[in-house]
């Protein structure tokens, strides 16, 4: 459970590496959906650098995030409180959601695309993805404000 004086959600290091495989795992969506853009169906390569298009924007945002918590964090006079924010869960829930279609997404281009071992890979790398983001969400008691997991 976190307590006053705890870092929050934002600021750790594992926010840091969500958003860093992130942006790895966009990447390697673009380039392989441009690379088997006509092997399978051009609707299902445009669907995936879109997606990758989401999840670079997603790694972006998380970075930023990131780097805002941490200089929060020596800001003597704060000007917002930085625990029980209401977007703080749904950010690192459509981090699961985007990953993980990410991960199904790869694993159908690796089953019938012409580079089946680099989509099962990017595969591996969205469900790092997916787990980070997964042990970054914070949780909630009964009855109490959420409160951040930190590492």
């Amino acid at each position: 459970m976190a307590t006053l004086g705890d870092p929050p959600n934002y600021s750790t290091p594992r926010t840091l590496g969500l958003a860093l495989v992130s942006i790895l795992a966009s990447l390697a969506h673009f380039v392989l959906g441009a690379l088997d853009y006509g092997s399978v169906s051009r609707y299902l390569g445009l669907g995936t650098m879109l997606l990758a298009g989401l999840l670079l924007v997603y790694g972006t945002l998380t970075l930023i995030r990131y780097a805002e918590a941490r200089d929060a964090m020596g800001d003597p006079y704060a000007r917002a409180p930085m625990y029980a924010t209401p977007h703080e869960r749904l950010t690192f829930l459509v981090g699961v959601g985007l990953n993980g279609g990410g991960l199904l997404i790869a694993l159908a281009w690796a089953a019938h695309g012409d580079w089946p071992a680099w989509h099962a890979l990017a595969a591996l790398v969205n469900a790092w993805a997916a787990l980070l983001a997964w042990r970054s969400r914070p949780t909630r008691d009964a009855g109490e404000a959420p409160v951040s997991r930190t590492d």
